[in-house]
């Protein structure tokens, strides 16, 4: 069988493993019989929901139970597990058979199918990324160009793969190109393609991105990069959808779905003449902008959060479990000049510093701030309820300003309004004067 069997006995020792499961949890023959079946599955069900005390408990058989095994080397498993009863001839339990699919590259596949291509990884409960959720929504099921701006580190590809992913191109190509990666003559070729004997060493005919495109959609990063002379025939593209390849005079025409993003100022460099003024207007038919994660502070701890479980994922050696208070309420001051992407890198860099699965101030490669007052600091389990540590993080910061409502905000980050939505929806009150 390429599935793990695991048999045991009513006292939950293993009598029984088979070959599969003592390679994927990474036992040799006869080293895994006579122990107890969690010290060898390692798994996740066991401290509070054991499946063969529910099947016990229940009186029958268990199907489908999606559960985390940790090998011996401390790598985890998602796996699919049956829990079957065994019984003796009056029909009293003596044992069990845990049977268990390792499904872990399929979940890991979907999850980066999620991640890459639909809002899974478009973040925040704000109410400027809730508008961008409706805009990529609305824009999604047209062909219209759309011109996402932004900070560098905000998200730009992630719309741009949102909108692609939830359009009628969908199933055709998603096709990227950097436009501040490549030097003037290589973008064009890049964009274009070429012919043999173009230019020096173009030794052979190449297909350009807009022909790779063709029928689904093409992302122009750094739209602000381009060269005015690139600028010319992007133009043309956006209007008649004809190009050439460089060096040659034949027209192609392309069906491409045109998606840009910018992180400079456009109307400046209309001023200066850096942009087409012509180009600019075709490419801002519909515009998204993405709010820096200054504008956004609220939406820090569901990005905490989210990180901390692919780092974690990525991890399992640290075994990372919580975080700090001190932590997260460092990471809600900080003004993130690098945005999201800048507050992955921060968190990734303190779980490889982290001694003991605690993510901690102290591991955090941020400047030093006022201490707070000696107290023990409260832990937040990476598996609990976001609610939680949201909840707790405004009652602190009330208690910690004094209950002024305008001045807890402003150091959340957020309106007076959006505070007193949240206190209304946790439930916290002020205390009564004694």
């Amino acid at each position: 069988m390429s599935d793990g069997v695991i048999v045991t006995n009513a006292e939950r020792k293993i009598v029984f493993i088979n070959e599969a499961a003592r390679v994927l949890l990474g036992y040799g023959e006869g080293e895994a019989l006579d122990q107890r079946c969690r010290h060898v599955t390692q798994s996740s069900e066991c401290d509070y929901s054991c499946p063969m005390t529910q099947a016990i408990q229940q009186n029958r058989d268990l199907e489908g139970i999606s559960m985390f095994y940790r090998t011996r080397a401390g790598q985890l498993l998602q796996c699919r597990t049956r829990v079957l009863l065994l019984r003796d001839g009056e029909g009293k339990v003596v044992g069990g058979v845990e049977i268990f699919t390792d499904t872990t590259q399929v979940s890991r596949l979907q999850e980066l199918a999620e991640e890459r291509f639909s809002f899974a990884s478009i973040i925040g409960k704000n109410a400027a990324m809730q508008e961008v959720f409706d805009l990529i929504r609305m824009v999604a099921e047209t062909d219209s160009t759309v011109l996402v701006t932004g900070e560098s580190g905000t998200g730009k590809e992630l719309v741009a793969s949102a909108i692609h992913f939830n359009s009628l191109r969908k199933n055709r190509a998603f096709v990227k190109v950097n436009c501040a990666a490549l030097n003037e003559g290589v973008l064009e070729s890049e964009l274009f393609g070429h012919v043999r004997g173009a230019f020096t060493g173009a030794v052979a005919d190449k297909m350009g991105r807009f022909e790779m495109a063709h029928g689904g959609t093409l992302f122009l990063d750094e739209i602000g990069e381009i060269p005015p002379s690139t600028q010319v025939k992007l133009l043309r593209v956006l209007q008649e959808g004809e190009m050439e390849r460089v060096g040659s005079s034949r027209t192609l025409k392309v069906d491409v779905r045109v998606v840009a993003a910018t992180n400079r100022d456009l109307e400046a460099a209309l001023k200066s003449g850096q942009f087409r003024q012509d180009l600019y207007y075709r490419l801002n038919v519909f515009r998204i902008r993405l709010p820096s994660l200054r504008e956004r502070r609220e939406d820090i701890p569901l990005l905490v959060d989210h990180f901390l479980r692919k780092i974690a994922a990525k991890m399992p050696q640290k075994r990372l479990e919580t975080i700090e208070e001190e932590a997260l309420l460092r990471l809600m001051e900080y003004d993130y000049p690098g945005n999201v992407r800048e507050l992955e890198n921060l968190l990734e860099h303190a779980a490889i510093r982290c001694r003991d699965g605690v993510l901690r101030a102290r591991d955090l490669p941020l400047p030093e701030r006022v201490p707070a007052p000696e107290a023990p600091a409260p832990l937040y389990q990476i598996r609990s309820p976001l609610e939680t540590v949201e909840r707790d993080l405004i009652l602190k910061m009330l208690e910690a300003n004094g209950w002024r409502i305008s001045r807890t905000a402003e150091r959340l980050g957020i309106s007076r309004v959006t505070l007193w939505r949240k206190m209304r929806e946790y439930g916290i009150e002020k205390p009564a004067e004694k």
